[in-house]
């Protein structure tokens, strides 16, 4: 519209061009501003939705972030506990060996122990069977006389 061209009148431009060309320049500049306002609007609209959406995605992150945190103690926590119960099992199944093993060479010992007293009493009832096969034969061959 910068381009338009007024009749001329008698003393100057002509009064009612120029007011419509003004009215419409006025139409077209409160259409601009409505328009201008609206994007506005709609811009701020946007803006307070992405605000929203930041403020949602902050909150998760911090909430995913204690989440991990939490889980990342109660594995370090958990890994402990199992490092503590492998060395006492460790631990104890040590003990029980070393007790184990004492207890074995006891039996062995009771074993050899009583090998001996067996052995012992084997060469005694032998002996034993010895003296009674003299003193039967000794008795039998004492009756075989008085006959």
């Amino acid at each position: 519209m910068a381009k338009k061209r007024f009749r001329s009148a008698m003393s100057g431009y002509n009064k009612d061009e120029v007011n419509k060309y003004i009215e419409n320049m006025m139409d077209e500049y409160e259409a601009k501003i409505v328009e201008k306002e609206t994007i506005i609007k709609e811009l701020n609209k946007k803006i307070e939705d992405m605000q929203v959406m930041y403020d949602e995605l902050k909150s998760r992150e911090d909430a995913l972030s204690k989440e991990k945190a939490s889980i990342t103690k109660a594995l370090m926590k958990a890994n402990e506990l199992s490092e503590q119960i492998v060395k006492e099992a460790k631990d104890t199944a040590f003990k029980e060996v070393a007790e184990l093993e004492v207890r074995a060479e006891e039996e062995r010992e009771k074993i050899v122990d009583i090998k001996k007293q067996l052995s012992a009493l084997q060469a005694s009832a032998a002996k034993l069977l010895e003296k009674f096969s003299d003193s039967l034969e000794k008795t039998i061959g004492s009756s075989e006389e008085q006959k």
